[in-house]
Protein backbone atom coordinates (compact mmCIF):
# COMPACT_ATOMS: atom_id res chain seq x y z
CA UNK A 1 0.00 0.00 0.00
CA UNK A 2 2.83 2.36 0.60
CA UNK A 3 4.69 1.68 -2.79
CA UNK A 4 1.18 2.30 -4.22
CA UNK A 5 0.82 5.52 -2.50
CA UNK A 6 4.21 6.84 -3.55
CA UNK A 7 3.61 6.00 -6.98
CA UNK A 8 0.63 7.82 -7.08
CA UNK A 9 1.72 11.25 -5.33
CA UNK A 10 4.83 10.57 -7.87
CA UNK A 11 2.57 10.51 -10.86
CA UNK A 12 0.26 13.51 -10.12
CA UNK A 13 3.90 15.14 -9.18
CA UNK A 14 4.74 14.62 -13.00
CA UNK A 15 1.10 15.30 -14.09
CA UNK A 16 1.49 18.78 -12.12
CA UNK A 17 4.97 19.76 -13.84
CA UNK A 18 3.81 18.95 -17.04
CA UNK A 19 0.46 20.92 -16.83
CA UNK A 20 2.87 23.95 -15.48
CA UNK A 21 5.13 23.26 -18.28
CA UNK A 22 2.75 23.58 -20.96
CA UNK A 23 1.02 26.79 -18.95
CA UNK A 24 4.22 28.57 -19.38
CA UNK A 25 4.54 27.78 -23.10
CA UNK A 26 1.72 28.82 -23.86
CA UNK A 27 2.30 31.93 -21.85
CA UNK A 28 5.10 32.83 -23.95
CA UNK A 29 3.64 31.69 -27.75
CA UNK A 30 1.10 34.18 -26.22
CA UNK A 31 3.48 37.41 -25.18
CA UNK A 32 5.12 36.75 -28.66
CA UNK A 33 1.71 37.05 -30.91
CA UNK A 34 0.95 39.76 -28.75
CA UNK A 35 3.95 41.42 -29.34
CA UNK A 36 3.93 40.52 -33.20
CA UNK A 37 0.38 42.43 -33.00
CA UNK A 38 1.58 45.59 -31.21
CA UNK A 39 4.64 45.53 -33.45
CA UNK A 40 2.68 45.19 -36.71
CA UNK A 41 0.42 48.15 -35.83
CA UNK A 42 3.07 50.71 -34.63
CA UNK A 43 5.16 49.60 -38.40
CA UNK A 44 1.38 51.23 -39.75
CA UNK A 45 1.76 53.92 -37.31
CA UNK A 46 5.04 54.89 -38.76
CA UNK A 47 3.66 54.72 -42.65
CA UNK A 48 1.45 56.81 -41.36
CA UNK A 49 3.91 59.72 -40.55
CA UNK A 50 2.99 59.36 -36.79
CA UNK A 51 5.47 60.31 -34.12
CA UNK A 52 6.05 60.62 -30.58
CA UNK A 53 5.50 64.16 -29.04
CA UNK A 54 7.50 65.80 -26.19
CA UNK A 55 4.24 64.21 -23.94
CA UNK A 56 5.58 61.07 -24.50
CA UNK A 57 9.49 61.39 -23.64
CA UNK A 58 9.53 59.28 -20.79
CA UNK A 59 7.78 56.92 -22.03
CA UNK A 60 9.76 56.90 -25.22
CA UNK A 61 13.16 56.96 -22.90
CA UNK A 62 12.26 54.13 -21.10
CA UNK A 63 10.80 52.09 -23.96
CA UNK A 64 14.67 52.59 -25.99
CA UNK A 65 16.58 52.00 -23.43
CA UNK A 66 15.28 49.19 -21.39
CA UNK A 67 13.57 46.81 -23.72
CA UNK A 68 11.48 44.83 -21.86
CA UNK A 69 11.24 45.87 -18.13
CA UNK A 70 8.47 47.05 -16.37
CA UNK A 71 7.54 50.88 -16.27
CA UNK A 72 5.88 53.67 -18.03
CA UNK A 73 4.84 52.30 -21.21
CA UNK A 74 5.47 49.17 -21.73
CA UNK A 75 7.63 48.10 -25.35
CA UNK A 76 5.52 46.59 -28.18
CA UNK A 77 8.78 44.80 -28.49
CA UNK A 78 8.93 41.41 -26.92
CA UNK A 79 12.31 41.26 -24.98
CA UNK A 80 13.74 38.48 -26.46
CA UNK A 81 13.59 39.53 -29.87
CA UNK A 82 16.66 42.20 -28.55
CA UNK A 83 18.57 40.30 -26.35
CA UNK A 84 21.61 39.85 -28.41
CA UNK A 85 21.06 43.64 -29.55
CA UNK A 86 24.67 44.65 -28.20
CA UNK A 87 26.79 42.14 -29.12
CA UNK A 88 25.46 41.81 -32.42
CA UNK A 89 26.33 45.55 -32.52
CA UNK A 90 29.43 45.54 -31.11
CA UNK A 91 30.41 42.54 -34.02
CA UNK A 92 29.11 45.32 -36.24
CA UNK A 93 31.76 48.15 -34.75
CA UNK A 94 34.71 46.12 -35.23
CA UNK A 95 34.00 44.81 -38.57
CA UNK A 96 33.20 48.42 -39.69
CA UNK A 97 35.91 50.43 -38.19
CA UNK A 98 38.79 48.23 -38.52
CA UNK A 99 41.11 50.47 -36.31
CA UNK A 100 39.23 49.69 -33.05
CA UNK A 101 40.89 46.16 -33.11
CA UNK A 102 44.67 48.19 -32.89
CA UNK A 103 43.11 49.77 -29.52
CA UNK A 104 43.31 46.59 -27.95
CA UNK A 105 45.10 45.93 -25.26
CA UNK A 106 47.80 49.12 -27.12
CA UNK A 107 50.89 49.43 -24.75
CA UNK A 108 53.58 51.84 -26.27
CA UNK A 109 56.85 50.00 -27.21
CA UNK A 110 59.19 52.92 -25.61
CA UNK A 111 57.61 52.78 -22.15
CA UNK A 112 56.60 56.09 -22.42
CA UNK A 113 53.10 57.78 -21.31
CA UNK A 114 50.85 58.22 -24.50
CA UNK A 115 47.06 60.00 -24.77
CA UNK A 116 44.67 57.27 -23.89
CA UNK A 117 42.18 56.27 -26.89
CA UNK A 118 38.99 55.28 -25.98
CA UNK A 119 35.37 54.98 -28.26
CA UNK A 120 33.20 57.47 -26.74
CA UNK A 121 29.71 55.36 -26.04
CA UNK A 122 27.30 58.62 -25.27
CA UNK A 123 23.82 58.25 -23.67
CA UNK A 124 25.12 54.59 -22.99
CA UNK A 125 22.66 54.19 -20.22
CA UNK A 126 22.79 51.05 -18.00
CA UNK A 127 26.45 50.19 -19.48
CA UNK A 128 25.67 47.30 -21.23
CA UNK A 129 27.64 48.31 -25.06
CA UNK A 130 30.15 49.82 -22.59
CA UNK A 131 30.26 46.56 -20.39
CA UNK A 132 30.45 44.31 -23.84
CA UNK A 133 33.16 46.26 -25.30
CA UNK A 134 35.71 46.53 -22.52
CA UNK A 135 35.18 42.95 -20.98
CA UNK A 136 34.50 41.29 -24.51
CA UNK A 137 36.58 43.04 -27.13
CA UNK A 138 39.28 45.12 -24.33
CA UNK A 139 38.55 48.33 -25.60
CA UNK A 140 38.82 51.38 -23.41
CA UNK A 141 35.54 53.46 -23.20
CA UNK A 142 34.60 56.81 -21.87
CA UNK A 143 30.51 56.37 -21.02
CA UNK A 144 28.90 59.60 -21.23
CA UNK A 145 25.66 59.76 -19.20
CA UNK A 146 23.74 61.91 -17.06
CA UNK A 147 23.05 59.06 -14.73
CA UNK A 148 25.84 57.10 -13.45
CA UNK A 149 26.02 53.53 -14.34
CA UNK A 150 27.01 50.40 -12.55
CA UNK A 151 28.86 48.87 -15.03
CA UNK A 152 30.31 46.02 -13.23
CA UNK A 153 26.94 44.93 -12.08
CA UNK A 154 25.47 45.19 -15.74
CA UNK A 155 27.94 42.62 -17.35
CA UNK A 156 27.54 40.39 -14.28
CA UNK A 157 23.92 40.16 -15.20
CA UNK A 158 23.25 40.99 -18.76
CA UNK A 159 26.36 40.08 -20.21
CA UNK A 160 27.87 37.58 -19.21
CA UNK A 161 24.86 35.34 -19.32
CA UNK A 162 24.95 35.37 -23.06
CA UNK A 163 29.01 34.51 -23.49
CA UNK A 164 29.34 31.41 -24.86
CA UNK A 165 29.85 29.08 -22.15
CA UNK A 166 33.85 28.50 -22.20
CA UNK A 167 34.31 32.40 -21.57
CA UNK A 168 31.45 32.11 -18.69
CA UNK A 169 33.83 29.50 -17.33
CA UNK A 170 36.72 30.97 -17.87
CA UNK A 171 36.03 34.13 -16.26
CA UNK A 172 33.82 32.42 -13.54
CA UNK A 173 37.13 30.77 -12.76
CA UNK A 174 38.86 34.48 -12.77
CA UNK A 175 36.46 35.44 -10.14
CA UNK A 176 37.55 32.41 -8.12
CA UNK A 177 40.81 33.64 -7.96
CA UNK A 178 40.10 37.24 -7.54
CA UNK A 179 36.18 37.92 -6.59
CA UNK A 180 36.99 41.71 -7.31
CA UNK A 181 38.02 40.45 -10.86
CA UNK A 182 35.15 41.87 -13.25
CA UNK A 183 35.50 45.23 -11.07
CA UNK A 184 39.12 45.89 -11.35
CA UNK A 185 38.74 44.85 -14.97
CA UNK A 186 35.93 47.55 -15.91
CA UNK A 187 37.44 50.15 -13.70
CA UNK A 188 41.32 49.87 -15.67
CA UNK A 189 38.82 50.36 -18.69
CA UNK A 190 35.64 52.22 -18.57
CA UNK A 191 35.98 55.86 -17.58
CA UNK A 192 32.33 57.70 -16.99
CA UNK A 193 31.46 61.20 -17.51
CA UNK A 194 28.19 61.84 -15.66
CA UNK A 195 27.15 64.71 -17.92
CA UNK A 196 24.65 65.43 -20.92
CA UNK A 197 25.74 65.65 -24.51
CA UNK A 198 24.29 68.45 -26.35
CA UNK A 199 25.67 71.53 -28.04
CA UNK A 200 26.15 73.20 -25.12
CA UNK A 201 27.84 70.98 -22.93
CA UNK A 202 29.98 70.20 -26.12
CA UNK A 203 30.73 73.83 -25.96
CA UNK A 204 31.61 74.29 -22.23
CA UNK A 205 33.25 71.52 -21.28
CA UNK A 206 36.57 70.81 -21.16
CA UNK A 207 36.72 67.64 -19.99
CA UNK A 208 34.10 65.92 -22.35
CA UNK A 209 35.66 68.08 -25.34
CA UNK A 210 39.06 66.27 -24.10
CA UNK A 211 37.14 63.34 -24.58
CA UNK A 212 35.82 63.49 -27.55
CA UNK A 213 39.58 64.45 -29.07
CA UNK A 214 40.76 61.39 -27.83
CA UNK A 215 38.13 59.39 -28.98
CA UNK A 216 38.43 56.69 -32.21
CA UNK A 217 34.62 56.59 -32.60
CA UNK A 218 31.36 58.44 -31.63
CA UNK A 219 28.28 56.13 -30.58
CA UNK A 220 25.33 56.71 -30.39
CA UNK A 221 22.80 53.76 -30.09
CA UNK A 222 19.40 55.01 -29.51
CA UNK A 223 20.78 58.18 -27.86
CA UNK A 224 17.54 60.26 -28.59
CA UNK A 225 17.95 64.18 -27.64
CA UNK A 226 21.70 63.62 -28.03
CA UNK A 227 22.17 62.00 -31.51
CA UNK A 228 22.82 64.98 -33.62
CA UNK A 229 24.77 66.67 -31.19
CA UNK A 230 27.22 63.35 -31.53
CA UNK A 231 26.78 64.17 -35.58
CA UNK A 232 27.93 67.85 -35.10
CA UNK A 233 30.66 66.94 -33.12
CA UNK A 234 32.15 63.98 -34.95
CA UNK A 235 31.52 66.54 -37.95
CA UNK A 236 33.63 69.37 -35.82
CA UNK A 237 36.40 66.97 -35.27
CA UNK A 238 36.34 65.23 -37.74
CA UNK A 239 36.00 61.59 -36.15
CA UNK A 240 34.50 58.44 -36.93
CA UNK A 241 30.48 58.10 -36.16
CA UNK A 242 27.69 56.09 -35.60
CA UNK A 243 24.63 56.81 -34.87
CA UNK A 244 21.52 54.51 -34.66
CA UNK A 245 18.41 57.16 -34.52
CA UNK A 246 15.27 56.23 -32.37
CA UNK A 247 12.96 58.58 -31.06
CA UNK A 248 12.88 61.73 -32.84
CA UNK A 249 11.06 64.71 -30.50
CA UNK A 250 9.61 67.00 -33.26
CA UNK A 251 8.14 69.51 -30.41
CA UNK A 252 11.38 69.65 -28.79
CA UNK A 253 13.49 70.21 -31.32
CA UNK A 254 11.47 71.46 -34.15
CA UNK A 255 13.90 73.81 -35.82
CA UNK A 256 14.77 70.52 -37.42
CA UNK A 257 13.79 70.58 -41.54
CA UNK A 258 14.17 68.98 -44.54
CA UNK A 259 14.17 70.50 -48.10
CA UNK A 260 12.35 69.18 -50.57
CA UNK A 261 12.84 69.39 -54.53
CA UNK A 262 10.47 72.16 -54.67
CA UNK A 263 11.93 74.12 -52.17
CA UNK A 264 9.61 73.27 -49.68
CA UNK A 265 10.63 72.64 -46.40
CA UNK A 266 8.81 70.19 -43.94
CA UNK A 267 9.33 69.55 -40.54
CA UNK A 268 10.96 66.95 -39.11
CA UNK A 269 8.57 64.42 -37.02
CA UNK A 270 9.28 61.01 -38.51
CA UNK A 271 11.83 57.94 -37.91
CA UNK A 272 12.64 57.80 -41.34
CA UNK A 273 12.61 61.87 -41.83
CA UNK A 274 14.91 62.13 -39.15
CA UNK A 275 17.23 59.48 -40.52
CA UNK A 276 17.21 61.58 -43.76
CA UNK A 277 17.40 64.67 -41.64
CA UNK A 278 20.93 63.21 -40.39
CA UNK A 279 21.86 61.77 -43.44
CA UNK A 280 21.52 64.85 -45.53
CA UNK A 281 23.93 67.24 -43.11
CA UNK A 282 27.47 65.68 -45.13
CA UNK A 283 27.45 63.38 -48.78
CA UNK A 284 30.10 61.52 -47.21
CA UNK A 285 27.38 59.75 -44.62
CA UNK A 286 26.12 56.62 -45.45
CA UNK A 287 23.39 54.93 -44.16
CA UNK A 288 22.98 51.12 -43.21
CA UNK A 289 20.22 48.43 -41.99
CA UNK A 290 22.01 46.70 -38.57
CA UNK A 291 21.97 43.09 -37.72
CA UNK A 292 19.36 43.55 -35.13
CA UNK A 293 15.96 44.23 -34.95
CA UNK A 294 13.68 47.16 -33.44
CA UNK A 295 15.09 50.76 -34.67
CA UNK A 296 18.54 49.31 -36.53
CA UNK A 297 19.02 51.96 -38.79
CA UNK A 298 22.76 53.47 -38.38
CA UNK A 299 23.95 56.43 -40.01
CA UNK A 300 27.57 56.57 -40.06
CA UNK A 301 30.84 58.35 -40.64
CA UNK A 302 34.35 57.11 -41.11
CA UNK A 303 35.61 60.27 -40.02
CA UNK A 304 38.33 62.29 -41.58
CA UNK A 305 41.45 60.50 -43.26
Amino acid sequence: MADDSLAAAAEAKTEKARIKKLKKEEGRRRAIEIARERQRKQQERQREGSDIGSDDIASCTSNSKRDGQKGGRRSGRHGARNQHRHKFFAKWLLSTFPHLSQQQDSNPSNGLPVRQQHVLDVAGGKGELAARLSMCHNLQVVLVDPRKADVSSCFTSLVLPKLPNKWQHRIQQQISDDPDFIDKKINERVRQLVMTFDDDTVEQSPELQAAIQSATLLIGMHADGATEAIVDAALKYGKPFIVVPCCVFPRLFSQRYLVQDDGSKVQVRSHEQFCQYLLSKDERFKREILPFEGRNIGIWWEGKT
